[in-house]
């Protein structure tokens, strides 16, 4: 961290320091909510989360170091005796000061801060929006999806004087996720992928999604800027009307225009794009991200790259060589099976496209898909389910597996259309069943919600094939 002492931290709301009269000087190096990482230096935050209580650790933070540690009034009251002599900065709610702090840090630093949030593609998008931005700009960006209130502060302590930009991907599942999250990262940009069907059982129906995501575009400055999927009408209708605009999609209005989308046997797409306010001629990117969906990231990350300037050439290069983060499509040939790993998560939609994809892909044997629970979809989990396997009806993907309460829905679905499909109640089963099946010259794909872990399916096939391979 850069610039920040103990002194800042007294000036932040509901705040009393306890014991810092002699450090309040002092500089802080870090701030964190594990105690692992707590050394000389360091504000250690007290969270209490569903298994851990950071302040049962809040006197072994201080014996490793820390500055000081923030604790909940609550708390504090409970254990005033023992507390006596601790470092101590007590507040109302610790999440709460754990954002305030990150907001207070922020401020420090008078850059672009794009936020980008979604309900599919955002981890993705905001990977490759940075992979272009970086042709230009030194770039801060959120690692994996480090999108909540506690992983958005994380990012942002980041932040040194060298960055020119960030990119912080901001997440939500429930009313008030995103303005809470705004109101840390404060950006002067913001980009929504899409509105699906992800999170619904809080947020109820798409217009509920819509609503919640386009508080991104409410938080915005004057004269900020909206990358707006050109695509959506439930995003162009909560758009403010001040702000500056640039649009992206497959629409004929669009700004940075989808023309033309040819995948190739391996999935890879090659996007045809036209953007005549920025460049001259069209402009051809072959990506190595696989799957037709891709194309809408491309052309997202280009209309950000083309606001702030980038070399066009510069750009297609990085799109052009971008692979994709874990467990998002992820293809490997094990023992003669290509297998596509797209464990990281799954909603309605973006399930879809991935069995899309899978149904691209030429194969030498049989396409295999292997799908768990879809979680979070509340009342409509079941309708949702049962609407995955009518679309995969078809779709040539002659073999199903599923596992999980809900993906029930999804075999009987697209049994009914002729299919082999066979459900499973657990994965230890389904990865029997998924062993005996598999043959060299099959393409697999495994994809489920995170709970499900569906990744242990794809580490057991791996480990299964290779240990074949080498006997």
């Amino acid at each position: 961290m850069t610039g920040m002492r103990v002194a800042d931290l007294l000036a932040l709301p509901h705040a009393r320091a306890v014991g810092l009269d002699g450090v309040a000087g002092r500089a802080i190096r870090s701030v964190g909510t594990d105690t692992r990482n707590a050394t000389a230096g360091t504000v250690f935050v007290a969270l209490r989360g569903a298994r851990f209580d950071g302040h049962d650790f809040v006197r072994q933070a201080l014996q490793a170091g820390a500055l000081l540690c923030v604790v909940s009034a609550s708390w504090h009251r409970r254990h005033a005796r023992e507390a006596e002599g601790m470092r101590l900065l007590v507040v109302r709610d610790t999440l709460v000061t754990l954002g305030d702090i990150a907001r207070a840090y922020r401020e420090r630093f008078p850059i672009p801060v794009l936020g980008i949030t979604g309900s599919n593609g955002k981890t993705g998008t905001k990977d490759l929006v940075a992979a272009v931005l970086k042709t230009r700009f030194s770039v801060l960006r959120t690692e994996g999806n480090f999108n909540n209130q506690i992983g958005l502060p994380a990012t942002l302590f980041r932040l040194r004087p060298s960055h020119d930009l960030a990119v912080v991907e901001l997440g939500t599942n429930q009313p008030g996720d995103i303005p809470s999250l705004c109101a840390i990262a404060e950006p002067t940009h913001g980009l929504i992928t899409n509105i699906g069907r992800a999170h619904i059982e809080k947020l109820l129906s798409r217009e509920g999604i819509a609503a919640e995501k386009s508080a991104l575009y409410r938080a915005l400055p004057r004269d900020g800027v909206a990358f707006v999927n050109a695509d959506e009408p439930l995003l162009r209708a909560s758009l403010p009307r001040w702000l500056e605009r640039v649009t992206f999609g497959v629409s004929r209005h669009a700004a940075v225009r989808i023309s033309d989308v040819q995948v190739d046997g391996t999935g890879r797409p090659r996007v045809r794009i036209d953007a005549p306010r920025y460049a001259k001629s069209p402009l051809v990117v072959a990506m190595r991200v696989p799957g037709r969906h891709a194309a809408m990231m491309a052309a997202a990350a280009l209309a950000v790259g083309f606001a702030f300037g980038c070399d066009t050439d510069a750009m297609v290069k990085a799109i052009g060589g971008f692979t994709g983060g874990s467990g998002r499509l992820q293809v490997a040939t094990v023992g003669g099976i290509r297998l596509i790993d797209d464990t990281y998560n799954a909603n309605p939609d973006s399930t879809i496209a991935a069995l899309d994809t899978l149904a691209a892909m030429s194969t030498e044997g049989r396409r295999i898909a292997v799908l768990g629970d879809m979680l979070e979809l509340g009342a409509a989990a079941r309708a949702e389910h049962r609407a995955v396997g009518e679309a995969l009806r078809a779709l040539d993907i002659p073999f199903l597996l599923t596992c999980g309460r809900h993906a029930k829905s999804i075999a009987a679905a697209a049994a009914s259309g002729g299919r082999f499909a066979q459900h499973f109640t657990d994965t230890a089963a389904l990865q029997r069943a998924l062993e005996a099946l598999a043959s060299p010259g099959d393409t697999i794909l495994v994809k489920g919600s995170r709970g499900m872990h569906m990744e242990d399916i794809v580490t057991g096939l791996r480990e299964r094939l290779s240990a074949e391979a080498t006997g």
